[in-house]
């Protein structure tokens, strides 16, 4: 049936496709074993740190002076870290995709971008502006799923602006209309009226490559089952997608 709907170039798309979903899963149980060792590396490092600060203090080094500041930094280090570490381990969690909990938008989009910074494109050549409403009410939901639908809408945005000369991505949050808006804004290609009805269609690209046109439609997969609905504008050099999550 497979092959009557699709051509052969589309069927090994699929296949590619479904191909990186496993080695996401194997590589999601390979960074729980990396996470596991990593902690006790950060654990065995804290203490050496605390003992030097108990051998300055018997010295009587000055909290003033720059060793001490030193030590102060590397703390400082090893917490931002140990955060990395646990945000980490919830991606690569199984059991944590199965979980409603209540979800803070704004760290998670924080959480993402930090993550996406191992994009040698994105870290280097996109200017990101984040625009975050305060006291932002917690979406209920599953974090893994959220973090999904969300991270393609992001990186959507940073694959429009690989050959922009312009390259910002906005990230935008807020409370109104009964519900949590999310805005995502990049001045990538755009959007023409040729394409829009099949924007949400899968395996649909304009881009090429390595692109394989899944990043919307997973998007709109995992996030309609919280009553998400999608509007998206482009023009100007913009290209807007906000995403409505209902409270």
């Amino acid at each position: 049936m497979l092959m009557r709907e699709w051509g052969s170039p589309e069927l090994e798309r699929f296949v590619e496709a479904l191909i990186d979903q496993s080695f996401e899963a194997s590589l999601g149980s390979l960074v729980k074993g990396i996470v596991h060792n990593f902690n006790g590396t950060l654990q065995v490092l804290s203490m050496k740190l605390e003992l030097l600060q108990t051998m300055l203090r018997k010295e009587g080094i000055p909290p003033s002076s720059s060793t001490w500041t030193k030590t102060q930094e590397c703390f400082a280090q090893l917490d931002r870290l140990q955060k990395m570490v646990e945000i980490l381990s919830q991606k690569a969690s199984v059991e944590e995709a199965e979980k409603m909990v209540p979800i803070r938008l704004n760290e998670l989009l924080e959480e993402e971008l930090s993550f996406l910074n191992h994009d040698l494109f994105f870290k280097h050549q996109v200017e990101v502006q984040t625009s975050l409403a305060s006291a932002l009410p917690p979406l209920k939901g599953r974090p893994l799923e959220i973090r999904l639908g969300l991270g393609n809408l992001i990186r959507n945005g940073i694959e429009a602006m690989e050959g922009s000369a312009v390259k910002k991505l906005t990230v935008a949050t807020e409370s109104r209309e009964h519900g949590l808006w999310v805005t995502i804004e990049d001045t990538g290609c755009g959007i023409t009226k040729e394409i829009e009805p099949s924007l949400f269609t899968p395996f649909f690209t304009t881009k090429g490559g390595r692109h394989k046109g899944l990043g919307l439609f997973i998007a709109r997969r995992v996030l309609s089952p919280y009553g998400a609905s999608f509007r998206y504008h482009s023009g100007g050099g913009t290209t807007v997608f906000s995403v409505l999550f209902p409270l």
